[in-house]
């Protein structure tokens, strides 16, 4: 592959969508049976029982009980599975009218195969009201076209412990730098508790959670652009020292021993249940915590005190984009779908369940929950680092998730990964 991350995947998935004809779920010019109604599918990722994914959902089902000449066919695939189901439809060329895309290198091969409607003509709905800002769309924004309209960011790392089985290890507080967390784990590892839960199955935890927070704190925030432009490498040390902490965890048996066989979901239950003292999962995590922890636990956030750099891996989420092989009757009722969606009360309900919003909502800090205050204020005293599989091609990121799982089973080194990822670029 060249150092050009971006076009393989794209060129690829180009010629397949050229051949397919980019055939759309709904790309018929009709209006799905009834000349009056406009039935567009969508199609979004499930994380079924999460409060924000119940919360999004509560309000894209409200849109068809107040448009009658527009219908939402909704269809949900489970999160772990989704991103597979969209690539495989979209190299068949059978994509849905509306569906949920990633900002960055995810996006990137969609709008390049010229599968994605660019929105540009109803940005301005949301810059004129001041409900977003300008910069808000640059993560959904390619060759100075914008595709899709930003509903939360992601920081994909934090730190959820459990304060009293802390205290009964001896601390009162959360170690303030890196041989002082070592010291906790194996403290804790002395009072027979697992320190960290991890559910890496789907490959993704190690990658996201961990190695996009850790490493950067060694590499700095530049460095995946310059393995692009040819002026770094994953080979450099500073990228092995973020995979040896990993290694260094996994070898002094900080988690759990079905860390590659249980998911992220199981991984929280086995934190809540006290199976382990902490757990490493991304925003996304506080509020099933929240809604989950008995009422007597008490539970902590913070960040791995590691390194000189207070930054923690953060991206946009998820956003939804219009397929452009539809009727214009379809893009436009598409449209005017997103303009209805991407609204203050959407923004204001997701704020409530702990996600980090672009915007400002009214949303009294005394109606939200400790832990989501706290994790606000982490954040925003936080520098930003790339989330990696927001950045990579799916190839490349495919291949650091599988070298992580493989380091956590012993049967490879931070330099043997440097290299296979170096060669993978190159």
């Amino acid at each position: 592959m060249g150092r050009t991350w971006k076009k393989p995947v794209a060129a690829s998935l180009a010629g397949v969508l050229a051949l397919g004809g980019l055939a759309a779920c709904g790309n018929d010019s009709g209006s799905g049976g009834d000349d009056d109604v406009v039935t567009l599918s969508y199609w979004k990722s499930a994380d079924t029982g999460r409060p924000d994914f119940e919360a999004f959902m509560e309000v894209v089902n409200k849109f068809n009980d107040e448009h009658e000449d527009i219908q939402l066919d909704v269809n949900t695939t489970p999160n772990d599975d989704y991103r597979t189901r969209l690539n495989t439809r979209a190299a068949g060329g059978d994509l849905p009218d509306v569906f949920q895309v990633w900002p960055g290198a995810e996006l990137r091969p969609l709008v390049e195969a010229g599968a994605v409607e660019p929105i540009d003509d109803i940005e301005d709905y949301w810059l004129d009201s001041g409900l977003l800002e300008e910069g808000s769309f640059d993560e959904f924004t390619i060759e100075d076209n914008t595709y899709a309209v930003p509903v939360n960011s992601n920081p994909t790392h934090f730190i959820y412990y459990n304060k009293d089985m802390l205290s009964k290890a001896g601390y009162d507080s959360f170690p303030e730098d890196y041989e002082g967390f070592l010291q906790l784990i194996k403290d804790l590892k002395e009072e027979d508790v697992t320190p960290i839960s991890l559910g890496n199955s789907g490959g993704w935890v190690l990658q996201s959670v961990y190695i996009s927070t850790i490493a950067d704190r060694f590499t700095g925030p530049d460095f995946l652009e310059g393995v692009e432009n040819g002026d770094r490498k994953f080979t450099d040390p500073e990228f092995i020292q973020g995979l040896e902490v990993i290694e260094e965890l996994n070898n002094m048996e900080a988690f759990n021993n079905d860390l590659n066989t249980i998911d992220s979901i199981q991984m929280i239950d086995q934190f809540l249940q006290e199976e382990s003292a902490m757990v490493m999962d991304g925003n996304w995590a506080a509020t099933e915590i929240i809604e989950n922890k008995q009422e007597d636990q008490d539970i902590g956030i913070t960040t791995i005190p590691l390194g000189d750099r207070n930054s923690i891996s953060n991206t946009m989420g998820s956003a939804s984009a219009i397929n452009s092989d539809i009727s214009d009757e379809k893009k436009e009722a598409a449209k005017e779908f997103l303009k209805w969606l991407y609204n203050e009360e959407l923004f204001k309900e997701l704020q409530s369940v702990g996600r980090i919003v672009p915007t400002n909502v009214e949303n009294p800090n005394d109606e939200l929950d400790p832990l989501i205050n706290e994790m606000m204020e982490i954040t925003q005293e936080a520098e930003n680092a790339p989330v990696y599989d927001a950045t990579l091609t799916p190839s490349l990121n495919d291949e650091l998730e599988n070298q992580l799982q493989a380091l956590t089973l012993g049967e490879t080194t931070p330099e043997e990964i440097g290299e296979a990822l170096q060669d993978e670029v190159e």
